[in-house]
């Protein structure tokens, strides 16, 4: 498994790093540009290993309990996804590039079903592990989060939204985080509301692209989309709070029976 890590995460950075160099000859990028988000890519490819290799015994799979010898097909999708963290900021940072703008809503729309890719694959292949769970959430919420804050650095959406969005993905995070150090982790399994959440954002990231190519009258209409969306989140934000709220309950319980007991 250690060797698989190894390949694979080498693999991915040299595959982000040929797609940020590209742009080197162009002059239509800063070279400072190229080599900021190289070095981000470098550094988020040596945390990934570093995660990985650290967590290298929760690469098993859930229904036989064996461990797996290389990192299967569900988990390298799932990787790829939070390996283009960096190049798709690149892209994003520089979407007036003409060839960029005609191609971005593609390329977000392709990586955003790798998050249906994976768990399919996963489930049909009998490939779900449990290191597969933890890339999941992470992949889905570090991808959001990256995107939101280049949204809102280069006004893509409105302040008052990114502040919506950023604060349900805060709300995962402190949450995880906080029943982590307690020793109380939640499952890793998404639930409705997380999944409705998810989808509803990149909806929208999608389609705050697109709007980039539409006549200015239908600004009415994805402003009453981005009302809908910030009006779902929040909505759903009050169904992650009663799950933190019955696990801590649940927790509490626990511990009280077995100081009982």
């Amino acid at each position: 498994m250690e060797k698989s890590i190894v390949r694979t995460v080498l693999l991915y950075l040299f595959l982000q790093l040929v797609c940020i160099g590209l742009f080197y000859h162009s002059g239509r990028v800063p070279l400072s540009s190229i080599v900021v988000f190289s070095l981000a890519s470098i550094l988020l490819h040596a945390g990934l290993y570093v995660f990985l290799y650290s967590c290298r015994n929760d690469f098993y799979n859930l229904s036989t309990n064996k461990p797996l010898e290389r990192i299967n097909l569900a988990n390298r999708i799932t990787l790829l996804r939070i390996s283009s963290l960096p190049t798709m900021a690149f892209f994003l940072r520089h979407k007036e590039i003409f060839s960029l703008k005609l191609i971005l809503p593609v390329l977000l729309v392709l990586l955003f079903l790798t998050d249906s890719f994976d768990g399919q694959i996963a489930r049909r292949g009998n490939q779900i592990t449990k290191m597969g769970q933890m890339l999941d959430s992470i992949s889905d919420y570090s991808l959001l989060a990256v995107i939101s804050f280049i949204y809102y650095i280069n006004r893509i959406v409105p302040h008052w939204l990114f502040y919506v969005i950023f604060s349900r993905l805060f709300l995962q995070a402190l949450g995880m985080f906080m029943f982590i150090i307690l020793k109380e982790p939640l499952p890793t399994a998404s639930t409705w509301g997380g999944k409705v959440t998810i989808a509803t954002i990149m909806a929208l990231y999608v389609l705050e692209l697109v709007r980039m190519f539409t006549p200015s009258w239908l600004e009415i209409a994805f402003k009453s989309l981005e009302i809908m969306s910030g009006a779902i989140i929040v909505a759903l934000s009050l169904e992650k709070v009663a799950i933190f709220r019955r696990h801590g309950k649940n927790t509490s319980s626990a511990k009280q029976t077995a100081r009982q007991g």
